[in-house]
């Protein structure tokens, strides 16, 4: 099956004659969008356009790339510590891929109450696995008043809030992946780039992901900390999700060893996502990628079944598990792979974000 994520790395990394024609096809959108970028950036820190202050603190997790940094991982550590320091907590992102309307509460910590065609993959996974509300909503300053008003969150963590600057922030938080296969500067078309790598200057704390060595993160760091305070982040595979007639179902990674699988996936970067399973213990025998936020259907479920019976399980993420699951898989032959985000010097830096914010309530 054609993979879009090879596709958009051979223009990225500009392999091969047809990379290197399509990136230079790319480039004037790419100076374009760039110009466009500075000039919405130049209004916000000219208060020209207006940012609003809702009544909580609220931290910024983002990036500066499409996908690939290991954001949701980190934005479900750091509700659930700064939740386990007290702090009431709400999540709120836009809900990508979802196509509801208005501001929609996923969940407020007990149940899922949407699904991933309304509110998107993302958001219904992290409301399956914290306890605290999750909002949705183009407009982010609406979805931030309502959690404050209906569930009185002294903290609102904004998922994917680094670009979007209308909705003002006590603490903006930038994952960069320091992992191998950067690919260049470019902007977006002809890059992964949404902003240049010096909008990190606005940022307050960065996060350096994936990194192979200690000396490969100080080599990232040199280029895309300014002098921010930066720590190391990793995810980590914690265990496997099976689906059950009575729900999901947590399965130890041991299950994984030895068996031959079959790796499906519909994000941005599946390369870590497969180097994770084979490091669970399992040998990645064929690999099926779709598009990022990829809708499955019927179709796409029969093809899968049927080439997951070479194999002795298909194992895809977390984030498309919540749009396979309804899906009559043979029994067992279907897991998902969950993560963590595992960090280094985790009390160091939720120190410096509390010292960012209100004190816990009582």
């Amino acid at each position: 099956m054609p993979s879009a994520h090879d596709f958009a790395r051979k223009v990225w990394n500009r392999h091969g004659a047809g990379g290197r024609l399509a990136w230079l096809a790319c480039l004037p959108l790419s100076v374009g969008f760039r110009a466009a970028v500075g000039v919405r950036n130049r209004l916000y820190a000219a208060d020209i356009l207006p940012c609003t202050r809702v009544a909580a603190a609220v931290v910024s997790v983002g990036n500066l790339t499409v996908g690939g940094t290991g954001k949701t991982p980190f934005v479900l550590w750091l509700a659930r510590a700064l939740q386990a320091r007290g702090h009431r907590v709400a999540i709120v992102s836009r809900g990508h891929a979802g196509h509801a309307s208005g501001v929609r509460l996923v969940s407020a910590g007990d149940r899922v109450e949407a699904g991933p065609d309304e509110v998107g993959d993302e958001a219904v996974m992290v409301a399956r696995r914290f306890s605290g509300a999750v909002f949705v909503g183009r407009d982010r300053v609406a979805a931030a008043q309502r959690a404050i008003q209906a569930h009185d969150v002294d903290v609102v963590l904004l998922d994917d809030g680094f670009q979007h600057r209308r909705l003002a922030r006590d603490l903006d938080i930038v994952l960069v992946n320091a992992g191998p296969g950067m690919a260049g500067t470019s902007l977006l078309p002809a890059g992964p780039f949404r902003e240049p790598r010096t909008a990190v200057r606005r940022a307050d704390v960065v996060i350096l992901t994936k990194a192979e060595s200690p000396e490969a993160a100080r080599a990232v760091a040199a280029r895309y900390a300014f002098g921010k305070p930066y720590f190391f982040a990793d995810p980590a595979p914690v265990g496997l999700i099976a689906v059950t007639p009575e729900g999901w179902d947590e399965r130890p990674l041991a299950f994984l060893t030895g068996k031959r699988v079959l790796a499906v996936s519909g994000v941005a970067d599946p390369v870590p996502f497969y180097r994770l399973v084979e490091g669970s213990g399992a040998d990645v025998a064929d690999v099926m990628e779709f598009p990022d936020h990829h809708v499955y259907t019927r179709q796409d479920w029969h093809t899968i079944a049927a080439a997951g019976r070479s194999y002795d399980l298909v194992v895809t993420t977390e984030k498309d598990l919540v749009k396979l699951d309804h899906f009559p898989f043979a029994r067992q032959t279907l897991v998902a792979l969950r993560i963590d985000m595992a960090v280094a010097e985790a009390d160091r830096l939720l120190r410096l974000i509390e010292d960012r914010l209100p004190p816990a309530p009582a």
